[in-house]
């Protein structure tokens, strides 16, 4: 997958200006001590109903198969730029609620009751999560016309690598 994906890669490049090295991974993120953004072709409006609901209730945003990429992409990028963004304070209270989140997740008994659902909502309104959301909502909405266009084609390409695999 990762030979097959070297166009899209290559796009997604173009597309954020060279800000960040792109890789292809199973999940998207952002690696912050190399600045990298992973992307991925697991674009299931399915497998994000909790972020398409977090983003319908917080920004009155929807998330829809057509722009699921970009905003994703997007999202990772605004990692990058607000990266100092975060008071000490404010990275600390991620670094807590990180823990208590991976505690959560590996201990399997889940004894504070938190069903799936609750504990994406504590991560999407993390500090670093919420601010990077911010500015990836922010540019998506400032330039909505080139984000239609961009839409188009990951989408066409998208669509010519599932047909592939």
């Amino acid at each position: 997958m990762k030979r097959n994906t070297r166009k899209l890669q290559k796009l997604v490049e173009k597309f954020i200006c060279g800000e960040c090295e792109v890789i292809y991974d199973p999940t998207g993120f952002f690696y912050y001590p190399d600045e990298v953004i992973a992307i991925t072709l697991n674009d299931s409006i399915a497998d994000n109903l909790i972020w398409k609901k977090f983003l319908k209730q917080t920004y009155n945003f929807d998330l829809t198969y057509e722009n699921l990429f970009s905003i994703s992409i997007l999202h990772e990028l605004g990692h990058h730029f607000t990266l100092d963004s975060l008071s000490n304070e404010e990275q600390e209270q991620d670094v807590v609620s990180d823990m208590i989140l991976e505690a959560l997740k590996t201990s399997g008994k889940n004894e504070v009751s938190f069903s799936s659902e609750d504990l994406q909502m504590v991560y999407f309104n993390s500090n670093r999560e919420r601010i990077a959301t911010d500015w990836a909502i922010e540019t998506y909405r400032a330039n909505a016309k080139t984000m239609r266009h961009w839409n188009q084609r990951f989408n066409c390409m998208i669509r010519h690598y599932k047909k592939k695999r």
